[in-house]
């Protein structure tokens, strides 16, 4: 029987907020069996669940009792990659820090604070059979396997990122590996109208990929950086579920809006099974 996971040890990061850029700390700590992922800011505890979910424009935001945190799409998915089922993240800011833009200073953090075996089964969500899973202009072809696998098509254009897709099981560490070290990425033409609007104020291009009629703004860390990225965030979202996810997701043309539609509704509606 496999158990349930939580942090070794309490372990503190700081950064500036990508979308806000205020300066933000954020404590990751133990928690109880069974309690799940939950963040906490201003007294407020918010289960990192689909349900909570208050905003998901350029980032996924959680609310509850007018108190939200934005931007906790990249620390969910380091904590589903290290396999923490049950986390209490402390954040002291309107949003996380962007760190590296992707998740791999996450990571890095989870396993310095080391990981612990609880004494409680962890909750496994099966997808029984294929499924097609439209949603406006994205759209999601989910299977059933032993494990979890992850994959993103995306088509930008007027950009060399047309008709990419990465993926691959969560579990294998070449995939993980990039996955966990993919950046946000956007367009240059959308650069300042993000700033107007008041977002991407802590993003630069070391945290973020921008993309051109041509090619990049500056250098990728990995081919398809941008695919891996979306896969990243997919990841990221899909721990919304509240539970470990066995079986294929390929998401195209996804975005937070509908990764998270689609968390609901495997929460909610579909013929999945949770298996305690």
């Amino acid at each position: 029987m496999t158990r349930t996971c939580t942090l070794a040890t309490t372990c503190t990061l700081t950064g500036v907020g990508l979308h806000s850029g205020a300066d933000v700390r954020v404590d990751l700590s133990p928690a109880p069996a069974g309690s799940g992922r939950v963040f906490v800011r201003d007294g407020v505890a918010i289960p990192a669940l689909a349900e909570y979910v208050t905003d998901t424009r350029r980032c996924t935001t959680l609310g509850r009792d007018g108190v939200t945190v934005r931007t906790v799409e990249h620390l969910l998915a380091a904590l589903l990659l290290a396999g923490v089922d049950d986390a209490t993240i402390t954040v002291h800011g309107p949003e996380l820090p962007a760190l590296d833009g992707a998740a791999l200073q996450w990571r890095a953090a989870i396993d310095a604070a080391g990981i612990q075996a609880q004494g409680r089964e962890y909750v496994v969500l099966t997808l029984p059979a294929p499924a097609w899973v439209p949603d406006g202009d994205s759209e999601f072809f989910l299977w059933p396997a032993d494990t979890c696998a992850v994959y993103a098509a995306i088509d930008v254009p007027d950009t060399v990122e047309r008709r990419r897709m990465v993926g691959g099981a969560v579990d294998d560490p070449a995939v993980a590996a990039q996955l966990l070290r993919a950046r946000t990425w956007g367009l240059e033409s959308e650069v300042r109208a993000l700033q107007a609007a008041g977002l991407a104020r802590g993003a630069s291009l070391d945290t973020a990929v921008v993309l051109t009629p041509d090619g990049y703004l500056n250098p990728r860390v990995w081919p398809d950086e941008p695919a891996w990225h979306k896969a990243l965030d997919l990841v990221g979202d899909l721990a919304l579920v509240g539970a470990r996810i066995a079986g294929g997701v390929l998401a195209v043309r996804g975005g937070h809006r509908a990764h998270v539609a689609l968390a609901a509704r495997l929460r909610r509606e579909m013929g999945c099974t949770i298996q305690e």
